[in-house]
C-alpha cells in the first residue's frame, strides 16, 4: 500500500463508501482491506518502515523483464482460490486487469487509456501487459466503468466496446479536505504546489521552466513545492528532476502520505497541475476543497473536472503557463474568486456519490443476469 495514489486511492475510498452504504460483510477485499491505509499512513513508524521496504522490493522486481506474466498467473490462482471460498455474486476489478471469475458478472474500471494513446509515457512492460490482459478482455466484460466523459470517449474511439456497457462514475474528495485545519510542517509559509506521481505525462519539465522564468520577486515570495513519488527512474525523467540549484526556491518533498495531504494543500497559495493527459485529475478537486486556487491544463479530462472554478492553460505553452501563475499570484481579487468557486465546485464530488453510482451499475448488471 506504500505509496498509495491514483487507482489505489480510488479503490480504497470507493470500497469504504460501498461498505458504508451496504453494511458489513457485503464487500470482500482481495489483496488488502479498508483498514490498510490507516495502518500505512498513521503514526506507527514500524508499519511505515515495513511498507517502505515492501515498496522498494516491489519496485526492484518490476525492473525484471517479462516478470509481469508469471506474477499475473500466480495472482490469478490466488484470486480463484480466494473466491472459491466465498463465492461472491459480482467481481469488480478496479485496476484494469481482471482475473478469472466464474461465479457472476465481472466489471472493470479503466481510468484512462494513456498507455494506448501515449505508450511512450509508460514502461514498455506495462504497455505489453495491459495490451495482453486488459485490451483483449475489455469487450468481454459485462460493464466497464470509467471516471470521466473524456475517458468514455477515448474508449469509444480506441477500443471495440459497446457504448451501452460503459458507465461514467466521477471520483470523489474526502471530508478531511477542507480549508480549515493544520498545515504541513517543514514547508515555507506560502508556496506554489504541484502534487502527483513524478512521471513524463505530468509535464514537470514545463512547470519548472515556467517557474524559473517568473519574476524574481515572485520566486522569492512563493517557492515551488513538488510532492509525489518517482514513478519513473530519475535518469528517464529528464532535466526536470536534476537537483535544484542552491539559490533556487524549489522543494522536493517526495511521497506525502494520504493523511497529510489536506495539510499540504492548505499551505499552498496556488495549485498548479500542467498534466498532459488525465483520466480525471483528482488533485485539482482536492486542492479546490481546501480552498486553494487552481491553474490546470486545458486538455483531456481536466476542463470537465475544473469547470469554471480554475484557470485553464495550454500545457504545451510555457509562456501561457508562466503568465497564468503570475496572474493568479498577483491578482488577489481573482485568487479569492477562484478559491470561492473551487470550494463550491468540490462539493459536487464525493465518494458517497461515486459509490452510489457504482452500486447502480452493479444492480443493473446483476438484474440483467436474472
Amino acid at each position: 500500500m506504500y505509496p498509495i495514489s491514483g487507482i489505489g486511492q480510488y479503490t480504497l475510498q470507493l470500497g469504504r463508501a460501498l461498505e458504508a452504504l451496504l453494511g458489513p460483510g457485503k464487500i470482500f477485499w482481495f489483496g488488502g482491506n479498508s483498514s490498510s491505509d490507516r495502518d500505512d499512513h498513521g503514526d506507527n513508524k514500524d508499519s511505515g518502515l515495513i511498507n517502505c521496504i515492501r515498496h522498494r522490493l516491489k519496485d526492484e522486481f518490476r525492473k525484471i523483464p517479462g516478470l509481469k506474466t508469471p506474477v499475473h498467473a500466480w495472482r490469478n490462482n490466488q484470486f480463484r482460490s480466494y473466491t472459491r471460498g466465498i463465492k461472491p455474486s459480482l467481481y469488480h476489478e478496479t485496476n484494469y486487469v481482471p482475473f478469472y471469475f466464474e461465479y457472476g458478472p465481472t466489471i472493470i474500471t479503466v481510468c484512462d487509456l494513456s498507455f494506448v494513446r501515449h505508450p511512450e509515457w509508460h514502461p514498455s512492460d506495462r504497455v505489453k501487459y495491459f495490451e495482453k490482459y486488459c485490451l483483449k478482455k475489455v469487450s468481454q466484460m459485462e460493464a466497464v466503468i470509467t471516471i470521466s466523459a473524456f475517458s468514455k470517449d477515448e474508449m469509444l474511439n480506441l477500443l471495440n466496446v459497446d457504448r451501452a456497457k460503459i458507465y461514467v462514475t466521477p471520483l470523489g474528495v474526502g471530508r478531511s479536505f477542507m480549508p480549515n485545519g493544520k498545515r504541513m510542517q517543514g514547508l515555507p509559509d506560502q508556496y506554489i504546489l504541484f502534487l502527483g506521481n513524478l512521471e513524463p505525462r505530468k509535464n514537470l519539465q514545463s512547470l519548472l521552466t515556467a517557474y524559473r522564468s517568473l519574476p524574481r520577486n515572485l520566486r522569492d515570495r512563493y517557492p515551488l513545492v513538488i510532492a509525489g513519488a518517482k514513478a519513473w527512474p530519475t535518469n528517464k525523467l529528464g532535466k526536470a528532476f536534476c537537483s535544484p540549484q542552491k539559490d533556487e526556491k524549489i522543494v522536493l518533498t517526495g511521497y506525502v502520505p494520504q493523511v497529510l495531504l489536506p495539510d499540504l494543500y492548505r499551505g499552498a497559495s496556488l495549485f498548479v497541475y500542467p498534466s498532459l493527459y488525465e483520466g480525471f485529475g483528482l488533485p485539482v478537486i482536492e486542492a479546490m476543497a481546501c480552498g486553494v486556487p487552481v491553474l490546470a491544463s486545458n486538455t483531456t479530462s481536466l476542463p470537465e473536472v475544473v469547470g469554471d472554478a480554475g484557470m485553464l492553460v495550454n500545457p504545451y505553452n510555457v509562456d501561457e503557463l508562466r503568465e497564468g501563475m503570475i496572474k493568479l499570484l498577483e491578482d488577489e481579487k481573482m485568487r479569492i474568486e477562484m478559491s470561492d468557486r473551487g470550494l463550491e465546485r468540490a462539493k459536487l464530488f464525493s465518494w458517497e456519490k461515486c459509490a452510489k453510482e457504482t452500486l447502480a451499475v452493479y444492480e443493473k448488471v446483476l438484474g440483467e443476469r436474472r
